[in-house]
């Protein structure tokens, strides 16, 4: 009877050892999973997305003001007094109109001046072909040939004298009036009437009508490869009456704008890059010039790794992205940070064509905490 009583009391024993040897198993194996419960939510968070193909898109917004591709600046000789303004601004005039009418009583009373210079050699060669004729009946051969001398040098002065008078006609009739150059539109008028026409200022701007309008903008070369004169654009019109007007590339010229601050306190730029000029001629009948002016030109390269631009980083002159390592172990898997570098090809605001990922790799884009490579991390 005490064999099987202390028997029993063996038996009971062992099995509360196990019971709690169980426990405490159990308890290590929660307490473990606890710690490393909390040591993953202290571990930086990340956001990840995966390299894709496809394509890149360049958008460029070029603006301009518009304004007429021909305008002529007129003005009339400097001191001609105003007599009359025919021209108003903003009207229409046809070729060899009339614009302004100067008065030239200066310029015509010294060609009254001029030509009764002229009238007085005259009677002075008429007096002298007289003079000559009595030489000749005295058989002098002294007093005929200073007669001869005489009439040669006064048919000079008047040969002089009729260029000058007909250079001063011919001053007078240009500068009498103002004529238009070609069918235009007045756009803006200085001439006042009773005042001199200024030598610093024009007195009538006329815009040719036949030509219509412009506007210019500067754009990287790059956009432009496959640009041409006469290609077509679409013109997006500001300004109170804003609407939608097609354009033609006028002209695509060569220019360099420089970018960056200039080194050293210089004066040359950092560096620059290659850009063109392109000529935007538009016509439309609604358009008065000075309206702002904008289209768009977009460039698209296919068939590229493409990568949001957050996701790249720079060690030097090398670029590089974090990518996510899955790793197994005995109570889970865990996610480390590997470098991986990359060729940047090509770049937008927002992505960049790259060389050395594969698509549906992962990759970083943010992250709660700075990252170098091998730390662990936890997704997003």
């Amino acid at each position: 009877m005490e064999v099987q009583l202390a028997s029993k009391t063996i038996s009971g024993r062992k099995r509360r050892i196990r019971i709690f040897f169980g426990l405490f198993v159990l308890l290590l194996v929660a307490l473990t999973l606890f710690s490393n419960t909390l040591k993953a939510l202290t571990l930086p968070k990340v956001a990840v997305t995966t390299p894709e193909r496809g394509e890149l898109n360049h958008t460029f917004q070029g603006m301009g003001i518009v304004k007429w591709r021909e305008t002529a600046a007129l003005s009339g000789a400097v001191g001609g007094k105003v007599e009359k303004v025919h021209a108003k601004e903003g009207k229409t005039v046809k070729k060899g109109a009339i614009l302004v009418v100067y008065n030239q009583r200066t310029l015509q009373r010294q060609i009254e001046d001029e030509e009764t210079q002229l009238s007085q050699f005259m009677l002075t060669l008429k007096e002298q072909q007289d003079s000559y004729k009595e030489a000749s009946l005295s058989d002098d051969e002294k007093t005929i040939v200073k007669a001869k001398n005489d009439m040669k040098r006064t048919q000079m002065d008047i040969d002089v004298q009729r260029r000058k008078v007909h250079r001063l006609q011919e001053d007078l009739q240009e500068n009498s009036t103002l004529i238009a150059p070609f069918d235009g539109i007045v756009t803006k008028i200085n001439a006042v009437e009773g005042l001199e026409s200024k030598r610093e200022e024009f007195d009538v701007m006329i815009a040719n009508s036949k030509l219509g309008f412009e506007f210019e903008f500067t754009a990287p070369a790059t956009l432009m490869d496959n640009l041409e004169k006469g290609a077509k654009l679409n013109v997006r019109i500001g300004g109170s009456n804003a609407r939608q007007v097609e354009g033609s590339i006028e002209d695509i010229k060569d220019t360099e704008q420089p970018l960056g601050e200039p080194e050293n306190g210089g004066n040359t730029p950092a560096y620059t890059t290659p850009m063109k000029q392109l000529v935007i001629a538009i016509v439309d009948k609604e358009l008065k010039g000075g309206e702002p002016a904008e289209t768009q030109l977009i460039k698209t390269v296919n068939d590229l790794i493409l990568v949001p631009n957050e996701a790249i980083h720079k060690e030097g002159d090398q670029s590089y992205v974090l990518g996510v390592e899955e790793r197994n172990g005995p109570l889970g898997n865990s996610f480390v940070v590997k470098k991986t570098y990359i060729t940047i090809m090509d770049s937008n605001e927002n992505q960049s064509a790259v060389d050395g990922l594969m698509e549906h790799q992962p990759i970083i884009v943010e992250s709660s905490a700075p990252l170098q490579e091998g730390d662990k991390i936890r997704l997003h």
